[in-house]
């Protein structure tokens, strides 16, 4: 009995890291490493470059940063993501930005950045979405 429930166990790990990344955008690979709380946040762009500006959470907020790795691959054409942000849904479908850019993400073949959303205490991300690529967050998000 134990060896099968430690073998469901494993099957729902593996899926849950198998829905925090995707290949979407071709030539990327993107992977969500983890989820924080925080009262404030760098703003740093992606990859991260000079940007040192830092925000603070009003009462009744948090930053939930969203950590982020990304691959290159031969087939990444840069204009896809530069100038552009990632955006977060909450299990209620609200739509949240990061005020954090993509700046240059075609200059290094591997990378990680923290994006921050701006969200009101206790709120739970869905998704996160960068262009055509949709990542679950919900198994990471707890």
């Amino acid at each position: 009995m134990t060896k099968i429930f430690g073998g469901f166990f494993l099957a729902i790990a593996a899926t849950a890291a198998i829905a925090a990344q995707s290949n979407a955008i071709p030539g990327l690979d993107i992977k969500v490493t983890k989820i924080e709380r925080a009262a404030s946040a760098s703003l740093k762009d992606c990859p991260p470059g000079t940007n040192t500006v830092s925000a603070v959470a009003k009462p009744g907020e948090q930053f939930a940063l969203v950590t982020v790795a990304f691959k290159v691959g031969s087939a990444f054409t840069p204009a896809t993501l530069k100038g552009k942000r990632p955006t977060a849904l909450d299990t209620a479908d609200k739509k949240y930005f990061t005020p954090s850019y993509f700046v240059d993400p075609g200059s290094v073949t591997d990378f990680s950045c923290t994006f921050p959303f701006r969200v009101a205490d206790g709120t739970k991300l869905k998704t996160l979405n960068v262009e055509s690529a949709s990542i679950d967050l919900a198994a990471m998000d707890k």
